[in-house]
């Protein structure tokens, strides 16, 4: 009995104890972070989101707001870690974060980082480009026709950056995991990326054949790389996705390489979902678009990837022909503001360009012949650079002698126009409404026929 009524006091104080405990704590939902931005100038200063469903929409990027110090203060709820970025720095933001900040757009080695969330950021301070072709920086490393030689230098770099990885503190699970995917990502592209670097200096020319016959020697290697690769849940990785066009290639996986990975439906999904949304990025919302967005949307079974697309598709609507043109304010190289509807009364041809653009330099002849053959009509054409390194564009512009309505705008500045890719080119009417908001280039001959139309 005696033994009975201990244990029931022993329950009853368990009871209590646990009853008058306080309830564990949850993690916070708000991030907060601070600081400053060196060097942006004219480059688009947003927090953009990395997840799969952000870098379809872009709907979760927030934009930074800085004062005449270039300081920043933002906060926003975050459900989920992830990736993150700013100018050229990745970013890894979990719920409860809160950072002070240092972001310089010309070095992303100089950033600072400092409070909660501050050890994961420093170490993605320096994490190779993919589109430099990872360890090869830009083709820098490429120093033999010798395949060999990049295996040896991926090994090597791999290791390094694993071990920096193992030292990172309060890293989450889920971060160690996907940083342990980009080691992975990072040696598999730099050896796919050899041979078109190594075309670059002449070692021989670039084509698929050539692909096929520099990445045999490693074939086996790059098969093993990629085993066990194939899980949705790298899909919230930003490199892993940027390279299923590379792993799903038919022509490589024909020829052997590739062959453990396989894209899963929700991969293909994305892909789709992604092309689709590129196309319409790139032509406008025009009646083939329309059509082919609906056939899209009945292949996809993902509801989230149809919703992408109908927010997308719904977007561009405000783009329409006929529509009041949206004003935005261009920046001389002397410092002078000017409005785009200073020149209403008059057929606006706007050329948006910069001077990293390839294509955009491929059409300068045309551009400067149409400007040359509407010269005294009732047209205005104006060169519009979204450069984020201004002397590149002000040396570029005295170069060629460009002087009069030769302007430079950030791309941010050109939201309402959804500039995500160029060449763009804008026609609007001497009424400042839109023609087209996705005119045809200087050097296709519609582009005539529509501005005689207008004049």
């Amino acid at each position: 009995m005696r033994n009975i009524k201990s244990l029931l006091l022993s329950l009853l104080a368990f009871i209590i104890f646990t009853g008058c405990s306080p309830e564990k704590e949850e993690t916070p939902k708000t991030v907060v972070i601070q600081g400053e931005l060196i060097n942006f100038n004219n480059a688009t200063k947003t927090l953009s989101a990395r997840s799969s469903l952000a870098s379809l929409t872009g709907d979760q990027n927030v934009e930074l707001s800085v004062d005449a110090n270039n300081h920043f203060s933002t906060s926003f709820w975050l459900e989920e870690e992830g990736y993150y970025s700013v100018g050229r720095n990745q970013l890894y933001l979990s719920p409860g974060d809160s950072l002070v900040v240092s972001l310089d757009y010309m070095d992303p080695n100089k950033a600072t980082f400092e409070g909660i969330g501050a050890e994961v950021n420093r170490y993605l301070m320096d994490v190779p480009f993919p589109k430099s072709g990872s360890y090869l920086s830009g083709g820098r490393e490429v120093k033999s026709p010798d395949v060999q030689d990049i295996v040896k230098l991926a090994e090597t770099e791999n290791a390094a950056r694993l071990t920096k990885l193992e030292g990172v503190k309060n890293a989450s699970a889920q971060f160690k995991e996907f940083e342990k995917l980009r080691l992975d990502l990072d040696f598999i592209n730099t050896l796919e990326s050899f041979p078109i670097y190594a075309s670059f200096k002449d070692y021989f020319e670039f084509s698929d054949e050539n692909w096929i016959k520099a990445m045999t020697p490693v074939q086996e290697l790059l098969n093993e790389k990629t085993t066990n690769l194939d899980q949705n849940k790298y899909m919230e990785h930003p490199n892993f996705r940027d390279m299923l066009g590379v792993f799903g290639n038919e022509k490589f996986r024909s020829s052997g390489f590739f062959t453990g990975f396989t894209l899963t439906p929700e991969m293909k999904e994305f892909q789709k979902t992604e092309s689709f949304l590129y196309t319409l990025k790139n032509a406008g919302l025009v009646d083939s678009i329309v059509v082919q967005s609906k056939t899209v949307m009945a292949d996809l079974s993902n509801p989230d990837y149809q919703d992408a697309i109908e927010y997308t598709l719904s977007s561009y609507n405000t783009l329409d022909p006929g529509h009041a043109a949206y004003d935005f304010v261009m920046n001389t190289q002397s410092g002078e503001k000017h409005p785009l509807s200073q020149y209403k009364g008059k057929v606006i041809y706007v050329d948006f360009w910069a001077t990293w653009c390839g294509p955009c330099i491929a059409e300068e002849p045309a551009y400067e012949q149409l400007k040359e053959d509407y010269k005294g009509k009732d047209i205005e054409f104006l060169s519009v650079s979204i450069d984020t390194n201004v002397r590149a564009w002000e040396n570029y512009i005295q170069k060629k002698g460009w002087t009069e309505k030769t302007y430079l705008i950030s791309q941010a500045e050109l939201a309402d126009y959804k500039i995500n890719g160029i060449p763009r080119y804008l026609l609007i009417d001497e009424n400042f409404n839109i023609v087209t908001a996705f005119a045809p280039r200087p050097s296709e001959e519609k582009v005539r026929s529509m501005i005689d139309e207008l004049l």
